[in-house]
């Protein structure tokens, strides 16, 4: 079975950066002028350019509903009710992900604007809850469905098989409302094909909504697509 610590250049520059955050005293990230808090063994965005560009990018209107999956710290989530979204659901898998979410909440006075929950993908919303845009800053990266991981924040970065995004796709048109907006965060580091691939399967077509070239990363290039639906 596949090892984290055997795998190519991208997996070890993931490691080496979640070295650095782990040893970092850096725990403020700013984002639009705003302040976030990052606590420990939650997806750094100190270090890894997804979470600013996506949140930069992604078209905020007033008096819509907005669900984030996978909110991490909180950044998008928050950044939506401040930009006036509403409401503005953030779920995550990791409870020191909601925690960190819950204090920048807090610390932005969004409370009453923002409902932060503990679960998988979709599983924590209530039956009849649906969404204007629904975000997703997937695990874009692939590898084997039977990949192991030494630790648990790398299925922050790895989707093994594509499983969980199969599993978005299956689930997402529950969720949405009429004329609502899909979007997922992807980068050129994912596996595009297979991506498409998986769409086509569960009657999808995309487009690409907005894309950056990363700082420093010449080969990385942060896509947000957003899903079209065929049926």
């Amino acid at each position: 079975m596949s090892k984290v610590s055997h795998e190519g250049p991208a997996v070890e520059a993931i490691k080496q950066k979640l070295i650095l955050a782990e040893s970092s005293d850096v725990s403020e990230f700013e984002c639009m002028g705003r302040l976030f808090n990052i606590h420990k063994n939650v997806f750094p965005p100190t270090f890894f350019q997804s979470t600013g560009i996506f949140t930069k990018n992604i078209p905020y209107i007033q008096n819509t509903s907005f669900l984030e999956l996978g909110c991490g710290a909180g950044v998008t989530a928050v950044t939506a009710a401040l930009e006036g979204c509403y409401p503005v659901v953030a779920s995550d898998i990791s409870g020191e992900a909601v925690e960190n979410t819950l204090f920048n909440v807090m610390r932005h006075n969004v409370n009453n604007f923002v409902s932060v929950r503990h679960g998988d993908l979709f599983d924590t919303l209530e039956e009849g809850e649906s969404f204007d845009v629904i975000f997703w800053n997937s695990n874009f990266l692939f590898v084997p469905e039977n990949y192991s991981f030494q630790e648990q924040i790398y299925h922050v970065f790895y989707d093994p098989g594509y499983i969980t995004h199969k599993r978005f796709f299956q689930e997402a048109r529950k969720y949405i409302n009429p004329q609502g907006k899909i979007l997922i965060g992807f980068s050129s580091q994912g596996n595009e094909a297979a991506f498409s691939e998986l769409l086509m399967e569960h009657d999808y077509n995309y487009f690409v909504l907005y894309e950056e070239r990363g700082k420093c990363e010449s080969s990385q290039i942060y896509k947000i697509f957003q899903l079209v639906s065929l049926i």
